[in-house]
């Protein structure tokens, strides 16, 4: 493929960096990057005696040497990728070499000190982006592989960088060419009765399948956000109702502050951790009470606005009491998905807990029940997206919504007899909001996020 815009600002300069994780290892790996290698590492890198020049695809064992010293600083393998059949699509060299800390950096500053430069973070995915090796979601999917700590950000993942969900806007781009195609032959060709209106079938068969398409993607955000970044699951209750202690107990470590005076917790704490595998974003909140207090007041109204926005709410009351007093405050909440669930089980039952999950930090009750219901919610979000295509970041969903915005005007238009010129107008806008998602964005700012958010060597 080829990249849609042209943000070619990098030179070929050279470029190198540790691509095998830092610390002491039977082997690492470094790469390198740039127009014409060859020539520039030839004083550094050799083949031992007897052995070829580096070629294409051939793994080389050569001696790193240090050409102002004379030094060997080690025998590596070594392999050469010429341009433009490489990842970043120039020259791309990989020295296998020991992994001793000392050696890896004696490499490095020797090429550091004849015309190679250090790499940006996410720099070789950048320029394979660039070159046109792959789309920006593509190049997305490959951070987050690097990155994915469970099996629902490896499926995220792969689904960008196998190229899914890129095929499916270039469909909806075909889709969108072909409907303005039609307009453009009306525009030129202008025609009359039953041909007119054979005209406008074939614009919106087609149209109509974008539209509902785009639809179905916007559907997925939140469940392609579950899969990414972690189901978010915030702890609401009365004080004292054992959210922090319930916290720490799945964080497996003392993050929140317990103490027996109601109103410990003022702000939110916001944690991630991994419960039977399953990446969670845990929020522990102020309680919620009536407070006269102006900084207990300004949580209690954050921790409302978090429970709205959360995918799940663990709502928790203590049975240590004998009404429930949470149960009327999620009228104004509510929430998405919710599961009840009575703390301090240790210290009774009463008559309102019984249909809630009992539990208890203190005995252990229902632990196990409750880590298994949190990761079932999570299991029944990755099972919603399809395999043809879902958006997953907050860059995807925006440009969807433009577009869907633009596919309304076009109706609107269509349902107002508007000329084909604004027609074609609003499904080319339409197409140009598709485009930002594999690639035409509008200035270096956007790709400098998404690129710094890569590792080193990456």
């Amino acid at each position: 493929m080829t990249s849609s815009i042209d943000h070619n600002h990098h030179d070929g300069t050279a470029i190198a960096a540790l691509a095998s994780g830092p610390g002491p290892a039977a082997v690492s790996i470094i790469r390198i990057s740039g127009h014409a290698l060859l020539p520039l590492v030839s004083s550094i890198i050799k083949p031992k005696s007897g052995l070829k020049a580096l070629e294409p695809r051939r793994p080389r064992l050569c001696l790193v040497k240090d050409p102002n010293s004379g030094e060997t600083l080690d025998e590596s393998l070594v392999l050469y990728f010429a341009g433009p059949a490489s990842f970043t699509g120039e020259d791309v060299i990989e020295v296998q070499c020991h992994g001793g800390p000392y050696i890896v950096s004696r490499i490095l500053t020797t090429l550091f000190k004849n015309g190679v430069r250090h790499a940006d973070p996410g720099e070789f995915t950048k320029r394979a982006f660039l070159n046109g090796k792959m789309d920006l979601t593509e190049s997305e999917g490959i951070r987050d592989l690097v990155n994915a700590q469970s099996h629902q950000q490896w499926i995220a993942a792969r689904h960008l960088s196998t190229g899914k969900l890129r095929d499916q806007i270039e469909s909806l781009r075909n889709l969108l060419i072909e409907a303005m195609a039609y307009l453009e032959a009306q525009i030129d060709f202008p025609d009359e009765g039953d041909t007119a209106n054979l005209h406008i079938d074939h614009v919106k068969k087609r149209t109509d399948q974008v539209k509902r398409v785009l639809e179905q993607l916007l559907s997925t955000y939140q469940s392609g956000q579950v899969a990414t970044r972690g189901l978010t699951v915030a702890l609401y209750g009365e004080p004292n109702a054992g959210k922090s202690t319930l916290m720490n107990y799945l964080l497996k470590k003392e993050r929140a502050i317990v103490t027996p005076i109601a109103g410990t917790t003022r702000d939110y704490i916001e944690e991630q951790c991994l419960i039977n595998g399953r990446l969670i974003r845990l929020i522990d909140m102020a309680g919620i009470r009536k407070s006269d207090d102006t900084v207990e007041s300004i949580g209690i109204e954050a921790a409302k606005r978090i429970a709205r926005n959360a995918d799940l709410l663990l709502v928790l009351s203590p049975s240590d009491t004998a009404t429930n007093e949470i149960i009327p405050t999620l009228k104004e909440i509510s929430p998405k998905e919710q599961i009840l669930v009575a703390t301090k089980s240790d210290l009774g039952h009463p008559a309102w807990s019984k249909d809630w999950l009992k539990i208890s930090c203190e005995t252990g009750e229902n632990l196990d029940q409750l880590t298994t219901a949190i990761a079932a919610k999570v299991d029944s979000h990755i099972n919603l997206l399809p395999d043809d295509g879902f958006i997953t970041t907050e860059r995807h969903k925006s440009a969807v919504e433009a577009a869907l915005s633009s596919m309304v005007l076009f109706y609107d238009g269509l349902n107002e007899n508007a000329h084909e010129e604004m027609l074609a107008f609003e499904l080319l806008a339409a197409s140009r909001c598709l485009k930002d998602i594999v690639g035409e964005v509008s200035g270096d700012d956007i790709l400098d996020k998404i690129f710094s958010e890569f590792c080193l060597g990456k």
